[in-house]
């Protein structure tokens, strides 16, 4: 069987992800249009990953608008749209904490740790692309220990959402260490396997963090 479906698949997804973290790092600013035939003669493919790319943007993520007879237009943020990300990730992680406690392991929790040590030694502000990836490593723990696909899919896209707010909130004294602070409480939750108190605590995490966010964004 010929492989280039999955070469197509593949080159989908390099778009896909090229695209996203252009939006997320701002490289794309919003407001601003999206040229398929652009994006395609940069990237040197077709421009029929580049839509799809850009629908799969717009459906999942909610980073970009497909505008009829304007074409793909990069979403402008607002304090509206990062509080009702926040109130499903609230309940949605949550839920998360609830059914990881039930199927992470002693290695999972180790992982953790070290994760949550790693993001210690930052140096605050200055290590904002640092943070994300250890950030991110940190919470797909507990999301894959839930072992339901469709729940994990559903976090991963509203973290990618809320991406682009995390760096303002970074530069705020004393944010990262109650980020280490709360990783804490939830590895501790987990290693009592207390499926209620796990859940506050992220809940919390999460209600901490919306406010840590718009308190950025008023002072930017």
């Amino acid at each position: 069987m010929s492989d280039v479906p999955h070469r197509y698949r593949t080159m989908q997804e390099i778009v896909y992800e090229t695209i996203k973290e252009r939006v997320l790092k701002g490289q794309y600013r919003p407001g601003q249009r999206l040229v398929t035939n652009d994006i395609s003669s940069e990237l040197h493919v077709s421009r029929m990953p580049v839509r799809e790319a850009l629908q799969r943007l717009e459906a999942a993520t909610g980073l970009i608008r497909l505008i009829p007879h304007k074409g793909a237009v990069v979403r402008d943020s607002s304090r509206e749209d990062l509080c009702d990300v926040f109130r499903i990730r609230v309940v949605l992680e949550g839920l998360a904490a609830r059914l990881t406690c039930a199927n992470i392991t002693n290695r999972a929790l180790e992982e953790m740790e070290r994760l949550n040590c790693s993001i210690e030694e930052l140096s605050h502000a200055n290590d904002e692309d640092d943070f994300e990836q250890l950030n991110l490593k940190f919470h797909s723990i507990i999301w894959e220990s839930t072992n339901s696909q469709r729940l994990i899919g559903m976090l991963r896209s509203l973290y990618d959402s809320s991406r682009s707010y995390r760096y303002s909130s970074l530069k705020l004294p004393g944010r990262l260490d109650e980020i280490v602070r709360e990783h804490r409480q939830i590895i501790c939750a987990f290693e009592l396997r207390d499926a209620e108190q796990a859940e506050q605590i992220v809940t919390k995490h999460y209600q901490s963090t919306l406010e840590w966010l718009l308190r950025a964004n008023r002072s930017d």
